[in-house]
């Protein structure tokens, strides 16, 4: 495994090199313009999450900047995924595959959907990796993230290593918890304010040309990578668990059914009437349309049996049922999970509806269910 050694550029967030060039990325700095504005220098308290916001996107490029350099002068990188100005191609009408989207990011999509995004991506002779920045001091939310990208990644790429780069500022937290597959770099914390109001008030549009012309910088839809398409595969899964007439739990303990746990979460094996369901919670009051019955993977150990009921109404809530109570949360309109029931409604059929008692016995069986990883 190549050792990954931070430069000291990266490590002091040096911008001498590379400064000019940030002007030329897109920033989302509309709520920002008026903070930078005012004669006030204390950003209030209200006003702090957006202003981080901002300045989390700042620190992405400049990282990014500076690893364009550290590929450029370190020959075990053989491939860098150019994106920002950098790139030349924006593939509005790609419709599967890695692409640069329109805010100009590494991509991948499936039928035009934004599965998961990279804050970049590079190769050595063995391994892809991954590169995720953040200015945030906590973890959590983004260890969660990780597994996604590496199952999606392990997906398109099953002949390479899969690899990430994390790449934090002191004093955050939760360093130890990270997987083995991860390195750590750690830089100092973005506090240049006079950058961030240069790059607000003078952002540059035009005739930027990038200098990293050197053939190991390459476009993101030159990438020959295996086909993955999002909701025909959960289909796949579905059908495929359901082959026997019963679920069959063995089919889900494969190193590949690992891999798509960590890309969908949960994965789809049946419908359950609602009479039925209700037995379970009679205190839903809602007025139900479908209820979706899935294998949801809780945390690294735990899967448990989880339904999504879709209402009336057209909101979707996540049912789980616990000893210790029954969680009822909403999920969102534009989110992943109301777009898969929307598809898997088209899979509504009697063959496929669970009874209560085997619904009971599966939920049991889930309590010493390891797949295989």
């Amino acid at each position: 495994m190549q050792q990954l050694k931070i430069s000291n550029e990266i490590k002091n967030l040096d911008t001498t090199k590379i400064k000019e060039h940030l002007f030329f990325y897109k920033y989302d700095s509309r709520n920002v313009k008026p903070l930078l504005k005012s004669e006030n220098k204390e950003i209030p308290l209200e006003d702090i999450a957006t202003y981080n916001s901002f300045k989390g996107e700042v620190f992405e490029n400049i990282i990014y900047e500076l690893l364009l350099e550290y590929a450029l002068h370190n020959d075990f990188i053989t491939k860098f995924v150019l994106k920002g100005p950098h790139q030349n191609r924006i593939d509005k009408f790609y419709k599967t595959g890695l692409m640069i989207d329109k805010k100009l990011q590494i991509a991948y999509k499936s039928n035009y959907k934004d599965i998961s995004e990279f804050d970049a991506l590079f190769f050595t002779n063995d391994a892809l990796y991954f590169v995720e920045m953040s200015t945030s001091k906590k973890t959590v939310s983004l260890n969660k993230r990780l597994e996604k990208k590496y199952a999606l990644l392990k997906v398109l790429f099953p002949k390479f290593h899969i690899r990430a780069l994390i790449i934090l500022t002191q004093g955050t937290v939760g360093l130890k918890r990270f997987p083995q597959y991860c390195t750590i770099w750690i830089t100092k914390d973005l506090n240049d304010d006079e950058l961030l109001k240069q790059l607000v008030f003078n952002r540059k549009k035009r005739n930027f040309k990038t200098p990293y012309t050197h053939e190991k910088f390459i476009e993101a839809y030159t990438i020959r990578h295996s086909k993955f398409i999002y909701f025909q595969t959960l289909e796949w899964i579905f059908k495929k668990s359901r082959e026997k007439g019963f679920v069959d739990l063995n089919f889900f303990k494969s190193k590949k059914l690992s891999l798509y746990f960590g890309i969908y979460t949960k994965l789809y094996i049946g419908f359950l009437d609602i009479d039925e369901f209700l037995k379970l919670v009679p205190s839903y009051s809602d007025y139900i349309l479908n209820v979706f019955v899935t294998i949801e993977k809780i945390n690294t150990k735990d899967f448990d049996l989880v339904f999504y009921v879709k209402n009336q109404n057209g909101k979707l809530k996540r049912v789980r049922i616990t000893t210790k109570e029954t969680s009822i949360k909403d999920k969102e309109l534009d989110g992943f999970t109301n777009a898969e029931v929307r598809f898997m409604k088209y899979l509504v059929k009697p063959e496929y509806f669970l009874e209560l008692d085997y619904i009971k016995q599966l939920k049991e069986s889930l309590k010493s269910f390891k797949p295989l990883s």
